[in-house]
């Protein structure tokens, strides 16, 4: 799996293991989506790294 962050294009070598256990479909959006501690759930379509989900996290 060739995984890089949507938001600044970092390449992922590993996903949390928060978001590999969650890994879920959500039927309304019809998108697979994880939960990572610092972002929530978010779409695998749109990943972003550790670093950009602790950055939104701040500035939210």
């Amino acid at each position: 799996m060739d995984l890089k962050c949507s938001n600044c294009g970092k390449k992922i070598e590993t996903l949390p293991i928060n978001c590999g256990y969650s890994i879920s479909y959500n039927e309304e959006s019809d998108l697979w989506e994880c939960y990572m501690e610092n972002c929530g759930f978010i779409s695998i379509n749109e990943i972003i790294c550790e670093d950009c989900c602790k950055k939104k996290n701040i500035s939210s």
